[in-house]
């Protein structure tokens, strides 16, 4: 009897201890799946391949892969330990592309990507980025060439042409002509601007003006003769 009774606790010692052995196993296996998919979880989900493209003064472009499809958000600021800005997806995707826009020229940005609880950077630290200190996508064409500057155009200006005129000589033509046309006044006047005898009102006297006044008054007065002195014989 006491003998059975012994073989008996043996025996649930030994179910017991198989039992706990099963059980030990199924837990360690279950845990190591749960384990191993969490791992491969966040391998999934790890941005591959972070760029940053088409910086400009105020904007940029970040672009990232996963190998599945997630929705993630970027997360930057000014410094290190203030990424205050968010930049969601939209969409799940496998191919990520998030713009920066009204971003501070000549600043350096600072951040990282988030993917549900799970925050991703560059080896412990924010990426980071410096904006242009000149928005210079309007001096370049579209197609990324820079533009030449338009020839400039010298015109070559003619000389000034002064031409002097010589002011027109004023005739007093109130004066009285002379109608008497006495050839000795008329040369005595000669070269002068008498008025009286400048028939031709050309500014000047000369034997013309005398011609010109015998025309029109008809008469012809000339100086007289010089007289004869008779020598007497003695």
């Amino acid at each position: 009897m006491a003998f059975n009774i012994h073989l008996q606790e043996k025996q649930i010692r030994i179910a017991t201890i198989v039992l706990g052995t099963i059980g030990a196993l199924l837990v360690g296996i279950i845990g190591f799946n749960i384990f191993k998919d969490q791992i491969t979880r966040a391998s999934d989900t790890t941005p591959q391949a972070v760029t940053i493209t088409d910086v400009t003064a105020s904007t940029g472009k970040i672009k990232w892969s996963t190998d599945t499809e997630t929705q993630s958000v970027v997360e930057y600021g000014l410094t290190p330990t203030s990424l205050t800005f968010f930049a969601p997806e939209s969409i799940k995707t496998k191919e990520h592309e998030v713009s920066l826009n009204l971003l501070v020229a000549g600043t350096t940005y600072y951040f990282q990507i988030s993917s549900g609880e799970k925050r991703f950077n560059n080896g412990g630290v924010p990426w980071t980025f410096t904006t242009q200190a000149k928005d210079v996508s309007k001096d370049a064409s579209p197609s990324g060439a820079l533009v030449s500057p338009s020839p400039s155009i010298t015109a070559s200006l003619s000389p000034t042409v002064t031409t002097t005129i010589t002011p027109t000589p004023t005739i007093n033509t109130s004066t009285p002509k002379d109608t008497a046309c006495t050839y000795t006044e008329y040369t005595a006047s000669f070269g002068t601007k008498n008025p009286k005898y400048d028939q031709d009102n050309n500014g000047i006297v000369n034997s013309r003006d005398y011609s010109v006044c015998v025309q029109k008054n008809g008469a012809i007065t000339s100086s007289p003769a010089p007289t004869a002195t008779p020598t007497l014989a003695p």
